[in-house]
């Protein structure tokens, strides 16, 4: 296998012979940098995500981030965090789409919140697994032929996540939702990538992702609380969790 070195080269070789006149064959050039805010970024993520289901899942429920913190309010739920790509969509410089809703809630209140979620749409099938409750739409089906779940209420199945649940947390000024501080959302985020229990594919994404947070956010990240959070989702993991920011700026692969 070559190296990255040896193909780099051999990729610019051939790209000069083809067009010889071409100083920077990059198409990343002019690409947004800055974070979008959260309000701009969960409009763009649902607005993709609504386009996506009226072309192509005309049956799907449609489910909003929206939709899903108003029957939280509505249900009194106190303690709960909107988590996932609708949690940290507002730190990334170029917003994508997700088909489910995260929300991080406490054990003492899931029974509640299954309750209200399914209240307001009584047709999602419950599937209630040891740390995660995902609520299906049968009118969200994948190629393969399963329902796609829309709703995740997870639990607090760290030391990290708890913190996010109890103080590592804000409030949105424009939208009223309550998400992980930029910090949390990357250590959220690092939790999902080392975990053992998380699929390779998967882990593919949680790179991109944990990228596209710290990149845009590097000068302003608050290494400190970093290495607090990294070290609630295994010992010594805040020390990992830096150095990921490190090779991140370095512009250099995570070891996954």
């Amino acid at each position: 296998m070559l190296t990255t070195e040896e193909r780099n080269a051999r990729i610019e070789a051939a790209l000069k012979k083809c067009m010889p006149q071409v100083k920077n064959f990059s198409h990343d050039v002019g690409l947004p940098t800055r974070p979008v805010c959260h309000q701009r970024g969960i409009m763009t993520a649902s607005q993709i995500v609504t386009g996506y289901r009226e072309g192509h899942r005309k049956e799907s429920l449609n489910v909003q981030p929206n939709e899903v913190v108003e029957v939280l309010e509505r249900a009194g739920i106190k303690r709960w965090v909107l988590m996932g790509l609708y949690g940290y969509v507002g730190y990334l410089a170029m917003p994508r789409a997700t088909q489910d809703v995260d929300i991080l809630v406490d054990e003492d209140e899931i029974d509640a919140v299954i309750e209200a979620i399914v209240a307001r749409w009584p047709t999602l099938q419950i599937d209630r697994q040891e740390v995660v409750v995902r609520f299906r739409d049968p009118g969200e089906i994948a190629i393969t032929g399963e329902m796609m779940q829309v709703i995740d209420a997870m639990l607090p199945s760290n030391a990290c996540y708890r913190a996010i649940l109890d103080r590592h947390h804000r409030v949105d000024e424009s939208t009223g939702h309550r998400i992980p501080v930029i910090e949390a959302a990357c250590a959220s985020k690092f939790a999902a990538l080392v975990s053992p229990y998380r699929e390779w594919e998967r882990k593919q994404q949680d790179a991109v992702d944990l990228r596209s947070i710290m990149g845009p956010n590097a000068k302003t990240l608050e290494k400190a609380l970093l290495q607090e959070l990294g070290d609630l989702v295994y010992p010594d993991g805040g020390r990992e969790l830096l150095e990921f920011l490190q090779l991140t700026i370095d512009k250099k692969p995570f070891p996954i």
